[in-house]
């Protein structure tokens, strides 16, 4: 019997499982055990084998294998969890549906106690439930989860309520019937509330069951007898509302005479899960292709993989597998996402965040690496986005319209709907039909053609503005959300609802076999319910804690072919149809034959942003991605771009190659870069065009020039030359002023900058009154349509708009980040961020002042974006009636605008190219005088220098007579000088006070001034003053100057050096030196290599040696920007700076934020949260807690004062030390200025003027009308406030008030090259002999010869000259490596070392060529590493590695190869080797360099290797190099990468230039003019020591070691050593000469001791001893004989002055020095002091024999003295001096 039950049991489970299957979207089948025999089916899903049935444990969920067994009760308590009804005898536990469901599943029948309605006594005059004593309610109202009783007794669930504890259907008035009623007594009628279906024996019965009361009322009258004389053929009469009405039976409709068959697939609500076909008195269900139907045949369901449910949270992109609920984040950090979609590959996304509105997209499977943004531009307020039939569609609310673009946005196009508000675009891409919500009148649903064609109104009064919109094409249905969900009939546009429930808010939506999806606001979950069926089976699918915006589902069988599928437009294919498609334009064309093309004359407006050698065409104007045009120039780096509106061109200045190169925007899309402009640029920063004169504009901060370039003839002529003191950072050209606008810093150390107005053709320059600029980066744009200069200042991030004429200054946009580069157009101003790949833009008109971003995912975010606007304009015709647009022009060369006020002028000026000058509008040649000659300056004329003051005006403008005695003329100077003390200059130059004349001597490259003082000759007549007293440009001596046969005259007038005239460096400030040096053989798109061979312009600076010399390399790693040493990125204040890449500035949120955005995770170092919960502040170094209160206070509770640090105060919103700093930078930019009171900051001459300059007007009134009181040493300014003190530029104000004036030191900033001299509000340069001040009046050149590097490759050394020749001047013969090289440039000797060679080579060349005369290799001396030479004694320094027989470390030993003696002059401890040596013989010094493992050490000693004293300990050292003349000695550290200088004494330490990029390795270092060379990496190098310290290649070769060749670099000195006679080598000390022995000892009486001939270096492998060896043997036996005999004489000399010892008289004492071994004699022998007068010495008599012996092996000359002296016993300090090095050096590596 127990089996028989439990067999039926599981039989009746199978079957409702199997029921319930048909109406649910599960997709789920059976488990395996289910299918096993016996297999027991729990109650709550699921099967377990027979055998765990009744076993005692809980293998169901629920429990139901253990709740009917009769072995043992169910557990009470499992039960409870489990939810179930446990039975009154504890027997059982049922499920809770059982109960109260009539059935008795209790052995005691507990589970149907209390079950049955209250008994309703019909006799009662309450037909319902009695309540609160009196009420009487419809028994309807009880148990529907509503209080309806006050004592709430209608929904008691003890009593009352009890069978509402399992699940029910509620009765709550949707779809009544409920069922199909076969006769009147069956009716249910549904309350016009909704609360509730009424049955038919309810209505009318006198007892409200409607909420509302619906179903009693005046109807009710005839309600039993409406359907009295009433017929219905087929059916029944029933009554309702309206009257009587015939009902049919199932599946039959009433057609007015009688029932029939009902269409079912008529009806609102689907039957089908696709598709209905009526069969007459039935329908079948179709599934669309790919679907698989049920064993019903009316669901359909997709076959494998799952459905992926795709959905938008605010940040994130989300997923999640339908059936398998997996789910993962696709895109994080999204700003504000809404609209999301997914077309089989690219997941496509919203975000709507004020300021980065955009539709991006990016693979699924890799979305780190292919994010890009879509659209952007012209969007405004996007929400959802579509893909149907290969395009993307979206709406925008703001400007009322539907958009459509290709799937990458390359292609986009406004759909011209009648809209007004769209929102949520939906697709039928089968039918090409599209769906949208709208307000117009009233919220509304649209639907029209996906081309935009035949818009109709689909649902025309909602409720409220709909938000989700979902498609269910198969059943051709859309479902939307109007406060519910409902759904649209498609086909006949009937609305009903899915369900109705209070307290939900259904947003999203998304539909897909049998199932709706939607997401819930209320609860934050994604739910499901069946569409069929209602809310019946509805679930949750994944609950979240935050709302989902968007979502969309996606299958691949839902992916089908459409019309677009194989089109052939041009641009854009729109579906229109389900076999019909359309072709489309974008908005700015016009489409012919499927083609689109530009209408005639239309050319749309472009920006163009660029970055290294990738430029992207961006249509701002038009809907689409900043993407879609993307080209790569055969260009190495984007420096800087101008526009040509006459010709519709681009021109791109490549900051490596140095040239100009032009792209025509009608051939964009071929990225083709044509040559423009190759020589004569160095570091071009900025460009501009003038449409009126047809000239482009170029701005050289490296060479401080503004340059003008006529297109048409591609002739350069200079505008404008800056002071040495100013250089030029932006610019832009005002055509329709005839101006342009410059940014200048001056002073760089100090960053003042100022923006100056001049004349196109350089003349009128005046500064404007802006005094705050911070920078470094500042850019200038003018907009003709606003008439307005924009300009960006990055340092105090903000965008502003000046009036060409320097008034009318107000802020644009404030706030912005790191404006580094600018354009404007009429409609929209950009910027760009230097430290990010981020576009901005904002609208010139916009009250809101709203500002745009667009990441540029193309660019990296170390790319340095530059921007330029391409839009034709199409008022250019009405501007070119200048002259200089004539056809020709009136000039000969380049013709300019010269300023002007009204709109045209036709005021030109004709400039000249470099080599040329003005005549007329012409240009013509320079005259070259000969000797005898004056020349004629202003009047290009010779003349004879004897009629120089002759009376008459031989010159055409009269310098010949000007400052004769003769003439008293008042000097009157041209338009663009001033008169200086009676001279003209420049008007650009500062007339400088004339100081006390201080005679000063002049050398021979320089040139006295009237006051006496010395300036170079280069600068003389150069137009700018740098005597004092201007008489460096004296017309009477400038206008008719004659150069000497040495120099080389400018055009501007100048005398340089001839040795500068083409040597590739501009020396004359008009270039004129440079002029005619190219070479003429190479084409115009080739580049000459420095031999002469001629390469593809193309192959300059990319990477490759094309050139032998490799001169195709050179210069192209010069940056872009000048940067202040120490090379080290500005971030702001404000700002965090990573610690492992301080190029790297985060704003201050980016720390402690949780994620990572520092190399090395720096920004999340120390940031902890123990005492986060707390809501305390955490201590950084101990573990403590501190309150908020205490942080900030001004004292430290954390014993690290980690709560008193900027962080800590920025937590508590306390004022930081960042603020502070942030409030002191703000007022460091006025500091020149006046600062209004709302913070903006003006020029001093515009306060009191009678103008308001401030927006607020506070530089006016007040105290302006009060005189100026204050005791001022140079100026007071009138103020609102009161007096001010000011100061010129180059002073700084001190005392109370200000009053004082102090002069700036710019010499402690290391200003110049050389040597610097402090002036009063300035400085002066000037160089060491040898070398001439250069134009810039900073840098030194060398004044005659040129440089040679000799460089050390393998076993070779080869010359490379400067214009990169690579000779070949010594090749070893056994091939063993150079290890270094030194050069006597005096001797013309080269000194090479080599290691594995164990040698040192000497080679002699002859003079000015590489032609080795002689060599002679130095042998038997250790292991040379480095060498250097003393080129005053042309003695040769060299470190031995080897180590010695004492069991010493290395030796540093000096050789002088000629004379074939060497000496060891430093011992050194083990493990310690001379990682560099250097020599300075002007100042007796040597430095070397002691290394071991990490360390090292700086030392210096005298030449002799005494005196050894500490300078400095630095990480690293691989190269030394001194400064003769400024006694500074510079270090190459490669571990810091960095050049250090220390001073002669070890004082200042510190870093003069940072190396970056690919020069970090620094090996070896030299110093010539102003920089310092060094190797690294393949490359030899060099960094200028001062200025801007930048960096660059000099040339590409294999070196190893190097030194430079040049005579400037060895200054003269007086000869040492000369007259010397030393035993073995002489060498410098301290003072001035000393003899070295072999060993290192100092030799006594002049000789050394004797050592074996093995210990000998060899000359060409023969010992020094040698040379003379054979001479004595053959005298060997006289010389023996003659030694005797003068030893008789001697003794019989001294025994016979013995006898006069006792005579009286005057006497002289004499000490004999024995050598060591022999007896001293310490008694003194007295001597008459009249013997002898002069001329003897008085020596031990044996000691002079053995010395004699001696010295005749040797070769030395006898000892001669002077007689009358006492000789001392000469002490041995060789010992104790190798002693102390020894001491030394292990004191200094101590650990």
């Amino acid at each position: 019997m127990k089996h028989c039950r439990l067999k039926l049991l599981s039989i009746f489970i199978l079957y409702l499982a199997t029921c319930s299957a048909q109406f649910v979207d599960e997709m789920q089948s059976l488990e395996p055990t289910c299918f096993e025999e016996g297999a027991f089916f729990c109650l709550g899903g699921g099967c377990i084998t027979a055998d765990r049935y009744c076993d005692g444990f809980y293998d169901c969920e629920d429990g139901s294998d253990e709740n009917f067994c009769s072995s043992h009760l169910p557990d009470a308590q499992y039960c409870n969890q489990t939810h179930q009804f446990l039975c009154g005898d504890s027997h059982k536990c049922v499920p809770a549906t059982w109960v109260c469901n009539n059935e008795l599943d209790c052995d005691d029948g507990s589970d149907e106690v209390n079950c049955t309605s209250p008994h309703v006594n019909e006799n009662s005059t309450c037909k319902g439930f009695l309540c609160d004593g009196e009420r009487c309610i419809s028994t309807l109202w009880m148990c529907d989860g509503k209080y309806d009783c006050d004592d709430k007794t209608d929904e008691d669930i003890h009593d009352t309520c009890r069978h509402a504890l399992h699940g029910r259907r509620v009765n709550d008035g949707v779809n009544c019937p409920s069922g199909t009623p076969q006769s009147a007594a069956e009716m249910e009628y549904a309350c016009t509330d909704a609360s509730f279906c009424v049955p038919a024996h309810r209505m009318c019965d006198g007892l409200k069951d409607c909420r509302d009361g619906s179903d009693e009322g005046e109807f009710c009258e005839h309600w039993s007898t409406m359907c009295d004389n009433v017929t219905c053929a087929g059916g029944f009469c029933a009554a309702s509302r309206a009257g009587a009405e015939c009902q049919c039976g199932a599946l039959q409709r009433y057609d007015g005479a009688r029932c029939g068959a009902a269409d079912q697939c008529a009806l609102p609500a689907p039957v089908c899960s696709h598709t209905c076909v009526h069969r007459g008195d039935h329908y079948t269900c179709q599934c669309d292709d790919g679907y698989v139907p049920d064993r019903a045949n009316y669901l359909c369901f997709a076959p494998e993989p799952e459905a992926i449910l795709f959905f938008s949270t605010r940040n994130e992109i989300r997923y999640i597998k339908v059936h398998s609920k997996l789910q993962g984040i696709i895109v994080g950090d999204v700003k504000k996402a809404h609209g999301v979609t997914f077309d089989g590959r690219h997941v496509y996304w919203v975000e709507t965040a004020q300021g980065h509105q955009a539709i991006a997209r990016a693979l699924f499977d890799d979305v780190a690496a292919t994010t890009q943004v879509v659209a952007a531009l012209r969007l405004s307020s996007p929400a959802d986005v579509a893909v149907g039939g290969g395009a993307l569609y979206f709406s925008d609310a703001d400007w009322a319209a539907v958009g459509v673009c290709t799937l990458d946005g390359a292609v986009c196009r406004t759909l011209f709907a009648n809209t007004q508000h769209p929102r949520f675009v939906t697709l039928n891409p089968r039918k090409g039909d599209m769906y949208w919500a709208d307000w117009k009148e009233n919220p509304v649903l649209y639907t029209a053609k996906m081309d935009g064609t035949g818009q109709d109104i689909l649902v025309p009064d909602l409720e409220t503005f709909a938000t989700g919109l979902a498609l269910d094409a198969p059943n051709d249905r859309l479902y939307y959300v109007d406060q519910t969900i409902r759904v649209v009939r498609l086909a006949d546009k009937k609305v009903y609802t899915l369900f109705s429930e209070p307290f939900h808010h259904p947003y999203a939506l998304a539909v897909f076999e049998n199932t709706v999806y939607w997401s819930d606001w209320t609860s934050n979950t994604l739910q499901a319910t069946d569409k069929i069926h209602g809310a019946a089976n509805r679930r949750v699918l994944l609950s979240l804690d935050v709302p989902v915006f968007d979502m969309h589902i996606y299958h691949p069988v839902e992916q089908r072919a459409h019309a677009c599928s194989n089109h052939t437009c041009s641009h854009l294919c729109l579906v229109a149809g389900p076999a019909h498609a359309v072709c489309a334009c974008p908005d700015h064309m016009i489409l012919r034959d499927n083609t689109c093309i530009m209408p005639a004359g239309y050319r749309p407006p472009y920006l163009i942003v660029g970055a290294g050698a990738t430029l992207t065409r961006v249509q701002y104007a038009a809907l689409g991605s900043a993407d879609a045009d993307r080209v790569t120039l055969d260009i190495s780096r984007l420096q800087a771009m101008a526009y040509d509106n006459v010709r519709d061109t681009v021109y791109v200045y490549d900051g490596r190659r140095k040239t100009i190169n032009y792209l025509n925007m009608s051939n964009f899309q071929a990225g083709i870069a044509h040559l423009f402009l190759y020589e004569g640029m160095e570091n071009v920063i900025d460009m501009d065009f003038d449409f009126i004169s047809d000239t482009l504009y170029v701005l050289d901060a490296s060479r401080r020039v503004v340059e003008a370039i006529s297109v048409r003839n591609k002739i350069k002529a200079f505008v404008h030359f800056f002071d040495e003191q100013e250089t030029p950072i932006s610019f832009c050209v005002i055509p329709q002023h005839g101006t342009m606008l410059v940014a200048i810093m001056v002073n760089e150390d100090s960053n003042y900058i100022f923006v100056d107005s001049m004349g196109l053709d350089g003349s009128g320059r005046k500064r404007f009154p802006i005094t705050n600029l911070v920078g470094p980066a500042v850019r200038m744009r003018y907009s003709p349509d606003t008439d307005l200069v924009y300009f960006t200042d990055e340092g105090r991030n903000i965008v502003e708009t000046i009036h060409p004429s320097g008034t009318g200054r107000e802020a644009f946009r404030r706030h912005v980040a790191g404006a580094a580069s600018l354009a404007v157009a009429d409609t929209h101003v950009f910027w760009a961020d230097r430290r990010a790949a981020r576009l901005y833009w904002a609208h010139p008109h916009d009250a809101a002042m709203r500002t745009r971003r667009l990441d540029l995912a193309m660019y990296s975010n170390v790319s340095h974006l530059y921007l330029q606007l391409a839009a034709p304009r199409a008022d250019v015709a009405a501007f070119r009636t200048h002259p200089c647009s004539a056809a020709p022009t009136p000039c000969s060369h380049v013709c300019v605008q010269a300023p002007h006020i009204e709109a045209i002028a036709p005021h030109y000026r004709c400039l000249c190219p470099p080599g040329l000058v003005p005549d007329g509008d012409s240009c013509v040649e320079r005259r070259r005088c000969t000797a005898h000659e004056l020349y004629c300056h202003k009047s290009n004329k010779c003349l004879s220098q004897y009629k120089k003051c002759d009376g008459i005006k031989d010159c055409k403008y009269g310098e010949d007579e000007v400052g004769c005695p003769a003439s008293m003329e008042t000097t009157v100077c041209l338009w663009d000088q001033i008169n200086c003390h009676g001279n003209c200059i420049s008007r650009n130059s500062v007339c400088k006070d004339i100081a006390t004349p201080e005679i000063m001597t002049c050398g021979a490259s320089e040139q006295r001034c009237d006051d006496g003082a010395c300036v170079s000759r280069a600068l003389a007549c150069d137009g700018r003053a740098d005597c004092a007293d201007g008489s460096d440009e004296r017309p009477d001596v400038c206008d008719t100057i004659a150069c000497l046969n040495t120099e080389f005259m400018c055009d501007s007038g100048s005398c340089i050096p001839v040795m500068w005239r083409c040597d590739r460096v501009e020396d004359c400030t008009d270039g004129s030196d440079e002029v005619g040096c190219a070479n003429t053989t190479c084409g115009a798109e080739e580049v000459s290599c420095g031999d002469g061979a001629c390469v593809p312009l193309a192959r300059r600076c990319d990477g490759a040696l094309d050139c032998a010399d490799g001169t195709d390399e050179d210069g192209c790693d010069d940056t872009d920007v000048i940067v202040k040493p120490p090379v080290e990125v500005s971030c702001q204040p404000w700002e965090y700076v990573c610690e492992h890449n301080r190029t790297i500035c985060l704003p201050y949120t980016a720390r402690c934020n949780g994620r990572v955005e520092c190399p090395g995770g720096s920004d999340e170092a120390g940031c902890e949260v123990r005492c986060a919960a707390s809501g305390e502040f955490a201590c950084a170094q101990e573990v403590r807690c501190v309150g908020l209160q205490r942080v900030c206070n001004g004292w430290r509770d954390c014993a690290d004062g980690s709560d008193e640090t900027p962080d800590a105060c920025a937590r508590v919103n306390k004022t930081s030390v960042l603020e502070q700093k942030l409030l002191a930078l703000e007022e460091a930019a006025c500091a020149r200025g006046y600062r209004c009171d709302n913070s903006q900051c003006v020029d001093w001459g515009q306060v009191c003027d009678g103008a308001p300059d401030c927006s607020d007007a506070t530089d006016e009134g007040g105290l302006c009308s009060t005189l100026c009181t204050l005791n001022c040493t140079h100026g007071c300014a009138r103020s609102p406030r009161g007096g001010h003190c000011t100061c010129p530029l180059g002073y700084v104000r001190r005392g109370v008030f200000g009053e004082r004036c102090e002069d700036v030191d710019e010499c402690g900033e290391r200003v110049c090259a050389h040597a610097c001299r402090n002036t009063p509000g300035s400085f002066l340069c000037s160089c060491h002999p040898g070398y001439m001040l250069r134009p810039d009046r900073r840098s030194c050149k060398a004044a005659a010869g040129a440089l040679t590097l000799l460089y050390g490759a393998g076993g070779s050394v080869r010359a490379l000259s400067r214009s990169h020749h690579h000779e070949l001047v010594y090749d070893d013969p056994y091939n063993h490596t150079v290890t270094d090289v030194a050069y006597n440039v005096l001797k013309e000797k080269l000194y090479i070392a080599s290691y594995d060679g164990e040698k040192i080579v000497e080679v002699i060349r002859k003079a000015d060529t590489n032609v080795v005369l002689a060599t002679t290799v130095v042998t038997n001396i250790g292991k040379p590493t480095k060498v250097a030479v003393d080129w005053v004694t042309d003695n040769v320094y060299f470190a031995d590695a080897s180590a010695g027989a004492d069991g010493a470390g290395g030796r540093v030993r000096v050789c002088h190869v000629s004379r074939k003696r060497c000496a060891t002059i430093k011992r050194l401890n083990p493990y310690i080797q001379v990682s560099a040596l250097e020599v300075d013989p002007i100042n007796r010094v040597m430095f070397y360099c002691l290394t071991r493992a990490e360390d090292a050490a700086v030392r210096s000693s005298d030449l002799a290797g005494r005196g050894a004293r500490d300078l400095a300990s630095v990480p690293s050292c691989s190269g030394l190099a001194a400064d003769v003349h400024a006694r500074t000695l510079y270090i190459a550290s490669p571990k810091t990468s960095a050049i250090l200088q220390v001073d002669y004494q070890g004082n200042t330490l510190s870093t003069v230039v940072s190396v970056d990029g690919h020069l970090r390795r620094l090996q070896g270092l030299a110093l010539f003019e102003a920089h310092a060379y060094f190797v690294s990496g393949g490359a030899l190098a060099h960094c200028e020591l001062f200025g801007a310290h930048a960096c660059g290649t000099v040339a590409r070769a294999p070196a190893a070691a190097f030194t430079v060749r040049h005579e400037a670099t060895q200054p003269g000195a007086p000869p040492a050593c000369r007259a010397a006679h030393c035993a073995n080598i002489c060498v410098q000390d301290g003072t001035s000469h000393v003899c070295v022995c072999q060993d290192g000892s100092l030799p006594r009486n002049g000789v050394c001791p004797a050592f074996p001939q093995t210990e000998l270096a060899l000359f060409n492998g023969s010992p020094a001893a040698a040379a003379r060896g054979h001479a004595v043997s053959g005298a060997l036996a006289g010389g023996v004989a003659a030694l005797f005999v003068l030893y008789l004489l001697a003794w019989l000399h001294h025994a016979r002055n013995r006898r006069k010892a006792n005579a009286p008289g005057n006497y002289l004492q004499v000490r004999y020095d024995n050598a060591a071994g022999m007896t001293r004699v310490t008694a003194p022998i007295e001597m008459p002091a009249t013997t002898s007068a002069t001329g003897h010495e008085f020596i031990n008599p044996l000691q002079f024999v053995r010395n004699v012996w001696r010295d005749s092996f040797h070769g030395k000359p006898r000892p001669v003295g002077t007689a009358g002296l006492v000789i001392d016993l000469q002490q041995d300090l060789s010992d104790t001096e190798s002693d102390l090095d020894i001491r030394e050096n292990k004191r200094l590596f101590a650990k």
